[in-house]
């Protein structure tokens, strides 16, 4: 087999894009009906002069689901954690590592909180919902003014400036008035590579239709818009920039998807022209293709990013950048279903139910008349507060007139309304404990009913969180880990509850799996600080009782559990991790200090009724022998003196041992965790 050229190359593109989900009129037009539903749009088949009134079941399903979802995947709570292989202390370190590092990067920049919202959201509405994460390179100017240095001084400030990623430092002096010294400003150019993730829009992913995973895939990419000066930035010649056309010149892609989100701000509006060479737009597609290029036989995986018949970049490239999800699994398809598909035929009964009641209400509000001639037909047809309507006859204007009685439906349509909700609750789980109850039936009904129609609603929306968790998550956290292994070459240093934690993802040599930390009941918190209080309860009973099925690391564990179920996300501001050296030696000193102060409390409550006693006891002995000779009492007041030396004595041998047992401890504590690895 001989290699590809460019040609060959983009017609097999064209193949793989052409039946792709992005091109799939099908699925897109399936999506729209979706996100149609959910803005709560017309369905296109109103009749004029009739009510057009829509049943937001869809919205109201998925804006139910997000609070949950929002608490779990936004909160403080892990969502994933990277699990080592052995038990061996590097890989151990390589994992907890890799778990603070890539959810730092998920979940603590600027742009997470809207980014992952969206990537929930758009699996609750959609078919399916996908990010896209890349290393992004870019390029940081920080300026420092200094006054009055010597050259000596401002060399040593230069050569401080000049560290990693500093790609240059220019000095330029700016000149001050007479007599004072100049303004020197230091202009430093730094490069900083970084993982960023966006959410792709649905109408410009493409993947192969009926596609198992996107790892099987045959094609995954995107189509997005890009400014010929971001194509001049990325080292591609300006000539071969020129020859690709302007985005908006080629034929539209027949989507509505984008024009249905924008039109809650009144519609999408023409974009002014620009005439800018650098900001003008052109459509690039950003393919990764399993093709045989090289012609050895072998399907590799590569990255193509190409701009009509333009071919920008074209390399080997083993990984899919995308996470794709979908809330609801289907066998065999990456493609699943999404909370408001499994709702819209039942928002479109209820719609046409509502629209027949609000009309039958209008009827009964407004009732046709039946009327002879003897009545002025002009007053007859307006419609106005207090109007006259005369007669030509002096007989009683109801002999001439006779409504047209509508009888009134909307109790009954209610009872179809309410089997219909409860028809939903069944399928998603969402359903208000009072919707479509009459007073009467609402005493009927029981607590214990109504837990457990929550708890079964609930339920379902744990299973969504897990199926977000082990699928789009799963692949994004994965994703992530290999950007940084593969193409993060530098040393990070990053703040982490508090702690700095220095990464240099170039050290990782390990492939670690991904074990999810949301399951069912992760995302109901009362019910888990119930079952930790519980454990909680057990591991201080074993602890009472010796038995080595408990120790610190252990009942730390839960109080950490019990301290993020409460929505803190620093536990260490409330316990002390048995496994940080200083914060045992800490807490150690405290406990030893408050034991010396208790010993001393109990040597001088033991000391003083001794001495007061025996004094008392002197003195009526120095009153009983009074008549004694006075080498008696110079006997008995020696004896006083060697006994309050000997106390003194005592007390002063005893703090000083105790002295000497403290530090011997803490040296001992010291020791032992700052001990080499192997070290007894």
């Amino acid at each position: 087999m001989s290699a590809m050229n460019e040609a060959t190359l983009l017609h097999e593109l064209d193949q793989m894009t052409h039946d792709a989900t992005g091109n799939n009129s099908t699925f897109i037009k399936e999506n729209e009906y979706l996100q149609d539903r959910y803005e709560g749009n017309p369905y296109g088949d109103e009749v004029a002069e009739r009510s057009k009134v829509v049943s937001n079941d869809c919205m109201d399903v998925v804006e139910a689901d997000m609070p949950s979802l929002a608490r779990i995947f936004l909160g403080a709570g892990d969502i994933l954690k990277f699990k080592p292989n052995t038990t061996k202390e590097e890989d151990v370190k390589e994992a907890e590592e890799k778990t603070k590092y890539v959810n730092w990067q998920v979940r603590s920049q600027p742009w997470s909180f809207p980014v992952i919202h969206g990537f929930i959201k758009n699996a609750e509405i959609q078919k399916t919902s996908v990010v896209k994460y890349f290393m992004e390179e870019t390029t940081e100017i920080e300026e420092h003014k200094k006054t009055g240095l010597s050259d000596v001084e401002l060399s040593m400030f230069e050569e401080s400036l000049k560290g990693e990623n500093v790609k240059s430092v220019e000095i330029v002096r700016e000149e001050t008035t007479e007599g004072e010294d100049n303004d020197i400003v230091f202009k430093v150019e730094r490069t900083v590579k970084s993982v960023k993730i966006v959410d792709v829009p649905l109408e410009s992913f493409r993947m192969t239709k009926n596609a198992t995973d996107k790892n099987t895939a045959a094609m995954v990419g995107d189509v997005s818009t890009m400014t010929r000066g971001e194509l001049l930035a990325r080292g591609v010649k300006r000539d071969l920039i020129d020859s690709i056309p302007t985005a908006g010149s080629t034929e539209d892609d027949g989507s509505r998807l984008k024009d249905i989100r924008d039109e809650a701000e009144g519609g999408s509006e023409d974009e002014a022209k620009i005439t800018n060479w650098a900001s003008e737009e052109v459509e690039v597609e950003d393919l990764y293709p399993e093709i045989d290029f090289d012609g050895d036989g072998i399907a590799e995986r590569r990255h193509v990013m190409r701009s009509g018949d333009v071919v920008i970049v074209n390399e080997v490239f083993n990984h899919v950048p995308y996470a794709v999800m979908s809330a609801l699994l289907m066998p065999h398809k990456a493609i699943g279903k999404s909370r408001a598909e499994i709702t819209a035929p039942v928002a479109r009964i209820k719609t046409a139910v509502l629209r027949g009641v609000q009309d039958n209400i209008y009827a009964v509000n407004n009732p046709r008349m039946g009327a002879n001639k003897n009545v002025n037909m002009d007053d007859l047809l307006v419609m106005r507060p207090n109007g006259v309507i005369r007669s030509t006859k002096e007989t009683p204007i109801a002999n001439d007139l006779m409504p047209v009685v509508v009888p009134y439906i909307g109790d009954r349509a209610l009872q179809i309304v309410q089997y219909w909700d409860q028809a939903r609750a069944q399928t998603t789980g969402s359903l208000m404990a009072s919707q479509g109850l009459d007073a009467d039936e609402l005493g009927k009904e029981t607590a214990t009913r109504f837990n457990g129609i929550e708890d079964k609603g609930a339920e379902k929306t744990e299973l969504v969180a897990r199926v977000m968790a082990e699928t789009g998550f799963r692949q994004l956290y994965e994703g992530i880990a290999w950007l940084d292994a593969n193409f993060q070459n530098t040393v990070t240093e990053i703040e982490i509850l508090g702690k700095e934690l220095t990464v240099n993802p170039a050290d990782w040599k390990l492939k670690h799996s991904v074990v999810s930390k949301v399951g069912l009941g992760a995302g109901d918190d009362e019910k888990k600080l119930q079952t930790l209080s519980g454990l909680w309860i057990v591991h201080q009973q074993l602890q009472a009782n010796g038995s080595p099925m408990t120790d610190e690391v252990k009942r730390f564990n839960i109080l950490k559990g019990m301290v993020k179920a409460s929505g803190e996300p620093d536990v260490e501001e409330f316990f002390n991790d048995p496994d940080q050296p200083e914060q045992l030696i800490k807490a150690q000193n405290e406990i030893l200090t408050k034991l010396v102060q208790q010993l001393q409390e109990q040597l001088q409550a033991m000391q003083n009724p001794l001495a007061e006693a025996e004094t008392i006891k002197q003195q009526g002995n120095l009153i009983k022998a009074q008549s004694d000779a006075q080498l008696q009492v110079a006997k008995l007041q020696e004896d006083q003196r060697q006994f309050n030396i000997k106390t003194a004595q005592d007390n002063k041998q005893f703090m000083e041992d105790m002295a000497f047992q403290i530090a011997e401890l803490q040296t001992k504590v010291e020791e032992k965790f700052t001990a080499p690895a192997g070290a007894q």
